[in-house]
């Protein structure tokens, strides 16, 4: 008995020094359409390698917004992450030229483009450490105050969030006149309690996820960006997972990537009606209004544009946006 119970331990020791776990954080909370697709892909991962490869997901910002998580990920206390076309920015300027306000105004068109010049973005990403599993959507960024927004004007007595360290966009802002104050996602609660803000822009299914929409009731009805995000992970640690094992890991990443996209979109709509059955009021944009947000976004451009390869790639992303228009007028 005693050496079985020794077998069995040495066969235990082993198993647990081979396993490896890759450590994955996001601001996602649990219970949210896009925690359900990243816990999805960590029990396929294990499945799929017998249990060699597992993932330890840190949910809800528990270890920081995405500038901490990025930086973690940067320094080995961290291996993955599934972050937002912001936190993909911090390690690649390029991704921002995605999200030019007042640009894509479609799905179709955010796929078409994504189509053409995603294999860029990965390269560019790739160069600086990191390896594309996926991309995702995050939904359309709208805008939510306490109090009613439809012109520009409107928002310039309310102090606006914007992502800390994201100084083109806060600068673009403040180029226009507006108050804004940088803070991480995981403040936004606080400060919308505090009145330290008292407008921020994100999407829906967020607003609804993290109960932020009950602190601003009032939503603007616009298009401002289609906010995308993927799940990265950093070289170092994908040469870690043994190669028998990475083309069913990378299929599987690519898999749930296309099913977060399709339950983004179909979600949207439902944490519109959801939030208004709890007191969201949805405003309506009338063309002249949607006209002076444009104008004001185009306009602030090159503040935005800061780098010379962000402004190549906005180059690129704009090439395919006037070809997409000119498609569709056919």
């Amino acid at each position: 008995m005693k050496k079985l119970i020794t077998f069995l331990t040495a066969i235990l020791i082993c198993a647990s020094a081979s396993a490896l776990t890759i450590k994955l954080a996001t601001l996602a909370p649990e219970q949210s359409p896009w925690y359900d697709v990243i816990r999805g892909m960590a029990d396929d991962w294990k499945k799929a390698t017998n249990g060699e490869v597992t993932v330890r997901i840190y949910a809800g910002g528990v270890v920081g917004d995405e500038t901490d998580v990025v930086r973690k990920i940067g320094i080995g206390t961290l291996d993955a992450g599934a972050i937002t076309g912001v936190g993909m920015s911090d390690i690649s300027s390029e991704v921002q030229a995605m999200q030019m306000p007042m640009l894509i105004q479609s799905y179709e068109e955010l796929d078409y483009i994504l189509g053409k010049v995603a294999g860029k973005l990965e390269a560019s990403l790739d160069s600086k450490g990191y390896k594309v599993l996926n991309w995702g959507d995050v939904g359309w960024v709208k805008f939510f105050a306490q109090k009613k927004v439809i012109y520009p004007n409107d928002m310039k007595d309310q102090t606006m969030f914007v992502w800390g360290g994201d100084t083109g966009v806060m600068d673009a802002w403040k180029e226009a006149g507006f108050k804004v104050m940088p803070l991480a996602p995981t403040d936004m609660l606080t400060s919308l309690q505090t009145k330290k803000i008292n407008a921020f822009s994100t999407s829906p299914i967020a607003a609804a996820s993290f109960q932020w929409f009950a602190l601003a009731p009032n939503m603007s009805d616009i298009k401002w960006a289609a906010l995308i995000g993927g799940t990265v992970i950093s070289k170092k640690s994908w040469a870690k997972i043994p190669e028998k094992y990475k083309p069913e890991l990378e299929r599987i990443a690519t898999k749930r990537g296309l099913d977060l996209k399709s339950k983004i979109r179909a979600l949207e709509g439902e944490a519109i009606k959801i939030m208004v059955k709890n007191g969201l009021k949805v405003h309506a944009l009338p063309e002249d209004a949607i006209k002076e947000w444009t104008e004001r976004s185009k306009g602030a451009y090159p503040k935005i544009l800061t780098t010379p390869e962000l402004k190549a790639m906005y180059e690129e992303v704009n090439k395919y946006h006037l070809e997409y228009l000119g498609l569709k007028k056919k």
